[in-house]
């Protein structure tokens, strides 16, 4: 799973819209937008401030704590 669907989920889990994260993470929700669709990857210092807003660990929302498939 991609960061940007890690995002998505969450979000919805926690019943924010777009604009309600993109505003309490200081971001456009344009930006936001385009980073739950993984046209871009967010800096070090805006995963921090998602995975506060989203709480969650910046490692969960990397996806550092999925278990890696064994080919």
């Amino acid at each position: 799973m991609t960061i940007g669907n890690r995002m998505k989920i969450r979000r919805k889990e926690l019943g924010l819209t777009q604009k309600e994260l993109a505003s309490e993470v200081k971001l456009s929700q344009n930006y936001l937008s385009e980073l739950e669709k993984d046209k871009f990857n967010p800096t070090a210092p805006i995963i921090i401030r998602l995975a506060v807003a989203l709480k969650i660990s910046a490692d969960e929302l990397l996806g550092m704590n999925e278990e890696k498939k064994v080919s």
